[in-house]
């Protein structure tokens, strides 16, 4: 859903501290003194990209709004807050305890389901709840055999990217998400299948693996964090390996392309574009023989012209006459239909190396 950015932005918004286990309790659902408050009078949903998950969760009965008709969808949700929205979302019937440990009958209900494992520090519980786990939690409530990874939350469509695909694991949860979450972990259980941000799970495995190779080409990353000597006090790594598609505008890593160097004869839909993300580390004992050919102009497949990176980009060739760390991506164009047959290779230090295969 593109609409997630939108609630993102306050992702460094502190919850206030609340000063009576009663009030904490009743801001979880919205609830104020025992009223509740349908979906009908929430004044501050209408048009809005949570509006149809919000009104799904108050039909079933387990999100409120607020006194004001208010709903407050980018207010932050904390751990308890979001453990008893998924306990009472998959129908988990508890007896409520009254006290600071309010939420303890929803984590042991989830324990039961095997949806949390682990325990935790009651000062924690109050704390907002980041997306990273939010999303392990999520997936664990769909399948608790899965490990609740970022990278099988967006391959199933239970999380989706804040924009263009952008993660931001540690940012933190709102209402707004957590109750659409709640209703995606709900299709989800009864086997109906979610849209998937294809964008999200490049980012997802990009951040698991160090590469999007396998859900832009169906291939396995190889050589990554692999490290190769330079001679004498250098040495090179492979950080990432990158595949952009020319041929889709929206793709995150298509601006990476400087595209005044890409001609309008070559065949977009053809070619990719893999971007290996090198560092280059020299001490004091390199002299100034050692150099890496790290050629940022490539000529297409097709012979039709060149292509260049347009930022964090390595210099054409990097003569080691200072000690420091040097980071960067160079890049080529290959064929896709070639890559099912050869995979990806990398000229390292005068070997090829496999990249992926």
């Amino acid at each position: 859903m593109r609409g997630e950015n939108i609630t993102m932005k306050k992702k460094f918004t502190s919850l206030q501290k609340m000063t009576t286990a009663g009030i904490v309790a009743a801001a979880i659902m919205g609830t104020v003194a025992g009223t509740s408050y349908s979906s009908a009078q929430f004044t501050d949903i209408s048009g809005q990209w949570f509006e149809q998950p919000v009104k799904d969760a108050a039909a079933k009965g387990y999100v409120d709004g607020f006194e004001d008709g208010t709903f407050r969808p980018n207010e932050p949700v904390t751990r308890a807050q979001f453990m008893k929205l998924v306990a009472s979302g998959i129908g988990k019937k508890v007896e409520t305890v009254e006290g600071n440990a309010w939420y303890m009958p929803y984590i042991k209900a989830l324990k039961e389901e095997g949806i949390v494992e682990e325990r935790f520090n009651p000062g924690d519980m109050n704390q907002p709840m980041v997306r990273a786990e939010m999303a392990m939690y999520a997936v664990k409530a769909v399948d608790p055999e899965l490990k609740g990874t970022l990278l099988e939350a967006t391959e199933r469509g239970i999380v989706q990217g804040v924009g263009n695909g952008e993660l931001e694991p540690m940012g933190h949860t709102t209402r707004a998400q957590a109750v659409t979450i709640i209703e995606r972990i709900l299709d989800a259980r009864e086997g109906k299948e979610l849209e998937v941000d294809k964008y999200a799970v490049s980012r997802a495995e990009i951040e698991k693996t160090g590469s999007n190779v396998n859900s832009m080409l169906g291939l396995q990353p190889q050589n990554i964090g692999q490290t190769w000597s330079l001679g004498q006090g250098a040495s090179v790594t492979l950080n990432q390996v990158i595949v952009a598609d020319p041929s889709d505008e929206n793709d995150p890593y298509w601006a990476y392309i400087d595209k005044s160097w890409w001609p309008e004869t070559a065949d977009k839909k053809r070619d990719i574009v893999v971007m290996a993300k090198f560092t280059i580390t020299v001490d004091e004992s390199a002299d100034d023989n050692v150099r890496l050919y790290a050629y940022q102009h490539f000529t297409l497949y097709d012979m039709t012209g060149p292509l260049t990176v347009s930022r964090d980009n390595l210099p054409g060739v990097i003569p080691f006459r200072k000690p420091g760390t040097y980071s960067g991506f160079v890049a080529y164009t290959i064929e896709r239909e070639y890559t099912n047959t050869a995979g990806l290779t990398f000229n390292i230090v005068g070997n090829d190396v496999v990249i992926a295969e």
